[in-house]
């Protein structure tokens, strides 16, 4: 009974050993899938138990597909690897990758190597680069002056049609420059003329009086 007993504890202690080499000897991330447009960033991160544990190697590795051989990524003027360690039994490794093109593309993966030379491979993220995405600030603007430049060329147009379709006022009739002269010799005039009979029987005859009138002019006969 207590052979049993002995057993099982060594077991338990056993895979308890398994258990901590496994936590302290593993490359922590999740798989995943980003889709990234030509000329912008990508940043990846994945986390290293290595529980105080020195002499580990890798990094940050990359296949081309349709390849299926990882390389280990080396930094340049785009691509950027740092590290920082979050606690005493765990590293962070990075990688940034500026103005990302068609050539990055593919599968991105931490690998590992311990001192006993055995590895550890992380998750597999898998990136798709597509077709570079369009400025929406620059095309508002570009709108914007459109718009300006179309309403100042329909402004002299609506402005002759206004013009085109305003009534003109009536004619005004000439002035008669005509004298008052002469519009008054345009009128009638009523004459009035006394004629006067003169004969010799009645030379010696008194005139019958008349009362004077206004004479506007004479005729006599003799």
């Amino acid at each position: 009974m207590k052979s049993t007993y002995r057993c099982s504890l060594t077991f338990l202690a056993f895979l308890c050993i398994l258990k901590v080499c496994e936590l302290c000897s593993n490359v922590r991330g999740s798989r995943a899938f980003k889709v990234v447009a030509e000329g912008s960033s990508l940043q990846l991160s994945c986390e290293v138990l290595h529980c105080g544990v020195t002499g580990w190697t890798g990094g940050w590795a990359f296949r081309e597909m349709p390849t299926t051989e990882f390389t280990f990524l080396t930094p340049s003027e785009r691509i950027v690897l740092s590290n920082y360690s979050s606690t005493a039994n765990s590293t962070h490794l990075l990688v940034n990758i500026h103005n990302i093109n068609q050539s990055d593309a593919g599968a991105y993966r931490c690998m590992i190597t311990w001192p006993g030379q055995s590895t550890s491979p992380g998750h597999v993220t898998n990136v798709t680069v597509t077709a570079a995405a369009v400025d929406s600030s620059g095309r508002n603007l570009s709108h914007r002056v459109l718009l300006c430049l179309s309403a100042a060329m329909c402004f002299p147009l609506v402005l002759g049609l206004v013009w085109c379709l305003t009534p003109s006022p009536p004619p005004v009739p000439p002035r008669s420059y005509t004298s008052f002269a002469a519009r008054g010799k345009q009128k009638k005039e009523l004459v009035y003329a006394e004629v006067t009979l003169n004969k010799s029987r009645r030379q010696n005859d008194c005139p019958k009086q008349v009362p004077e009138a206004t004479v506007y002019s004479s005729v006599h006969f003799s």
